[in-house]
């Protein structure tokens, strides 16, 4: 037999004290047993470092980094991916519970895609299952473009395995990122290949004091979401490995977009060139034709 490639685990913990154990135990309990657990606590004040290190012993699997300061979630992940030793990188939240076979049906359908990525069912804080799972959220892609980054995610980190070859590309993060998972997406996808496993593999928890919850839900109150995802996108058209040409889109993507409300004249511009481009901009939007063009017309009315 072929001998398994091991796997890096990369668990980032901020005061995850509520749901870590369960976290900790369905990614040990994994059927694919040849992983190291690399988890990197960022100045938690409750009692999650106590409830890790009563794991250490029991599996030297699991190593604790400790953070001197808290340095944010995408940092965090960043300084994780540098300390992975294993040919295959997967990424873990403190708060969900994964599926038994995740890991092996991730490395077993990778085959030669740089990274692929899963659905995930839904569950509360008291861990009920919620009606609705990620792709009902938002519609996942196979072999994404890396066009379709450019105005949203459809890619969650907690879903994905990637090849660590795509370190060489996607580290140092940008300093102005904002979420390391859409990062990973749109790199994955311009230089290699992304695959979507249509199963569930994931019991992704949906709660207040989620980072990711806590984020959007204050940023969308306060008004700086936009101007976040044009920061995130600009990030994209700096990307030292892009072809001019491709640089060139994006960045005319942002001019159209953003210079939409100057006038009616560029308002019918933008439409038109989101139009042309719709398939490979938005193939995750799914619905009927007359939604999708009211669709592409707010985008230049923002």
């Amino acid at each position: 037999m072929e001998k398994s490639q091991l796997v890096s685990v990369v668990m980032c913990v901020y005061n995850g004290e509520r749901f870590i154990r369960k976290q900790i135990e369905s990614i040990l309990a994994q059927t694919y047993k040849d992983l190291e657990l690399l988890i990197l606590d960022d100045c938690s004040t409750d009692s999650s470092v106590k409830i890790i290190n009563s794991y250490l012993d029991g599996d030297k699997r699991i190593k604790l980094i400790q953070n001197q300061q808290n340095i944010g979630f995408n940092k965090n992940f960043e300084k994780g991916f540098q300390l992975c030793i294993g040919d295959l990188i997967a990424v873990s939240d403190q708060d969900d519970i994964w599926l038994p076979e995740k890991i092996g049906r991730l490395v077993e359908s990778l085959a030669d895609n740089l990274l692929i990525y899963s659905n995930s069912s839904k569950i509360d804080e008291h861990g009920t299952m919620l009606q609705s799972n990620l792709n009902t959220t938002i519609h996942h892609v196979d072999l994404p473009g890396f066009k379709s980054f450019l105005d949203d995610n459809f890619i969650t980190g907690h879903t994905c395995l990637f090849k660590k070859e795509l370190l060489n590309y996607v580290l140092p993060f940008p300093e102005n990122l904002f979420f390391y998972d859409w990062w990973l997406g749109f790199v994955a996808s311009y230089v290699g290949r992304v695959k979507y496993l249509d199963e569930i593999l994931t019991k992704y928890r949906v709660h207040s004091q989620s980072a990711y919850q806590k984020l959007t839900k204050q940023q969308k109150k306060n008004k700086t979401w936009a101007i976040l995802k044009k920061k995130q996108t600009e990030a994209f058209a700096d990307a030292p490995f892009l072809k001019p040409h491709d640089a060139d889109f994006i960045n005319k993507f942002l001019k159209k977009t953003n210079e939409a409300h100057l006038s009616a004249f560029n308002k019918v511009d933008c439409y038109f060139f989101l139009l042309r481009n719709e398939e490979e901009i938005y193939p995750w939007y799914k619905k009927p034709i007359l939604k999708k063009l009211n669709f592409l017309r707010k985008k230049c009315v923002r």
